[in-house]
């Protein structure tokens, strides 16, 4: 018996000894992923910020562009309203005089 007991106490010592190791592996990789975290969270954090900061510029040079497009539409706009009525101005006279005319030759030849 005295053989089995050995037997039973190498094995009981040999899984003692593995739950250690076990435990001291756990612990090891545990640390690892901390430091693992530790180390990429700073750049992590300012590729974020980077790609904040791009964002915003992006925004801030759409809105640019679309405040220089809104200015440049309404500028055409307004020179389009002043040509049609600088022709107004021009033609009014003739245009009203042509309109006279047609309306005095209608009354004219509808007298006689």
């Amino acid at each position: 018996m005295s053989a089995l007991q050995e037997v039973l106490t190498v094995l009981l010592g040999a899984e003692g000894e593995a739950k250690r190791i076990v435990e001291d592996a756990k612990s090891e990789s545990a640390e690892v992923i901390r430091t693992t975290q530790e180390i990429f969270t700073p750049d992590r954090e300012s590729r974020m910020a980077s790609a904040r900061e791009q964002a915003k510029s992006l925004m801030a040079n759409a809105l640019t562009s679309a405040q220089t497009e809104a200015k440049q539409i309404l500028d055409l706009g307004r020179e389009e309203r002043e040509r049609v009525n600088r022709r107004f101005e021009e033609n009014v006279d003739s245009v009203i005089a042509a309109v006279l005319a047609e309306t005095v030759d209608r009354i004219m030849s509808g007298a006689r």
